[in-house]
C-alpha cells in the first residue's frame, strides 16, 4: 500500500509525480524528491525556491530537509543561495554526510562536491519577488506577506515511510533567519513505528511546540493520523495563547502506516492534495480546529 500527501494546492503536480514514482515501485525517497522538485522549479509558488520570497537583503535563501523514517536519517540544510533545489542538498546530507544539518556557505561548498547544480539569480529571484522586496524597503517595511511550505510525505510498497520540506522562509525575513522547515521535530519527522508530519506556517511558532515529533508519537501511541493533527494544533495554538502572545497560522498534514491521512489548521484557507493507491487525487480543504487566538471551533 503506498500513499502520498503534501501542504497547499500548489503541491498537486507534486504528489501526482510522487505517486506516479510509487505506483511503479519505487522509494519514497525518490517520489518525495521528485515531487518536491516541481513546486521548487515553479516560478508561479511564490514561498519555494525558485520564485520564492526574498530577504530584507534581497537575497533568496532557502532551507529545505528530508527524514527517512526507516533509519531515522536526517539531511537538512537553511539559508542556501544559488541552488534551484535545496531539497536535494537535504537529501545528499542524508545519504552522503555524517551531520543531519548543514547551512549556509558549509551548505553550498557541500553541494558543490555532491556535483548538484547550482543556479543564477536571473534564473532563481523573478520579478514578482523583487518588486515587493523593493515596495517593502520603499516602506521602511518588514512586513511578512508569507511563510509556506511545501512538506511532502510518501509511503512506498516496502513499507517505508519519507517526509521532506522545501520553502524560501518568510518574506523580508533577517538574513540566516532559519524557520521550522529545517528542523527535525518542528517542521518534519518520520519514523516506521509511527508514521510521518509536515507542517506549514509561521516557523516560530511551529518551533516552540515541537509540532511533529508530536504528531508522530500521538500514532505511535495508537491516535490516527486526523486525531494526532487536531491535537498537536489545538493544543499548539492554546498554550502559545496562554502565554499571552499571538499564535500565528499554524498547519499540518500526517500520515499513519497504513497510509491513512490527516491535517488540520488554525487559520482559514489551508489546502492539502493527497493519493492513495487505487485511489483519485485530492484536493481537500481543511476546516480550522481552533482559531489563532486560541479559541476551539464549536461544533
Amino acid at each position: 500500500m503506498w500513499s502520498t500527501i503534501a501542504t497547499w494546492p500548489f503541491s498537486l503536480q507534486a504528489v501526482e509525480a510522487a505517486a506516479q514514482i510509487l505506483k511503479n515501485g519505487g522509494s519514497a525517497a525518490d517520489a518525495a524528491e521528485a515531487g518536491i522538485h516541481l513546486v521548487e522549479s515553479d516560478p508561479n509558488v511564490d514561498s519555494v525556491a525558485r520564485g520564492g520570497w526574498l530577504n530584507a537583503n534581497g537575497e533568496l535563501e532557502l532551507d529545505a530537509a528530508m527524514m527517512d523514517g526507516s533509519t531515522l536519517r536526517v539531511g537538512a540544510v537553511a539559508a542556501v543561495q544559488g541552488f534551484e533545489h535545496p531539497v536535494t542538498i537535504a537529501r545528499a546530507v542524508m545519504e552522503k554526510s555524517i551531520h543531519n544539518i548543514l547551512v549556509g556557505k558549509g551548505a553550498e561548498e557541500f553541494a558543490d562536491r555532491m556535483g548538484i547544480e547550482r543556479a543564477d539569480e536571473e534564473r532563481l529571484i523573478m520579478p514578482a519577488a523583487r518588486k515587493l522586496y523593493e515596495e517593502n524597503i520603499a516602506k521602511l517595511s518588514d512586513e511578512v506577506k508569507g511563510h509556506d511550505t511545501i512538506g511532502l510525505i510518501a509511503l512506498d510498497e516496502s513499507g517505508t515511510i519519507v517526509c521532506a520540506t522545501s520553502t524560501s522562509g518568510a518574506s523580508m525575513k533577517t538574513p540566516g533567519r532559519v524557520g521550522d522547515s529545517p528542523i527535525i521535530g518542528s517542521g518534519f519527522y518520520a519514523s516506521n513505528t509511527g508514521g510521518a508530519a509536515v507542517a506549514t506556517g509561521l516557523g516560530e511558532d511551529i518551533m516552540r511546540t515541537c509540532c511533529c515529533f508530536r504528531a508522530v508519537a500521538l500514532m505511535e501511541a495508537g491516535l490516527s493520523a486526523q486525531e494526532a493533527a487536531e491535537k498537536v494544533v489545538l493544543t499548539a495554538t492554546q498554550q502559545i495563547a496562554k502565554t499571552g502572545y499571538y499564535c500565528d497560522n499554524i498547519a499540518m498534514v500526517c500520515m499513519d502506516m497504513n497510509g491513512n491521512v490527516g491535517a488540520a489548521c488554525n487559520h482559514q484557507d489551508f489546502t492539502y492534495t493527497a493519493i492513495r493507491e487505487n485511489g483519485e487525487p485530492q484536493v481537500v480543504e481543511v476546516l480550522p480546529i481552533i482559531d489563532n487566538g486560541g479559541k476551539p471551533r464549536e461544533v
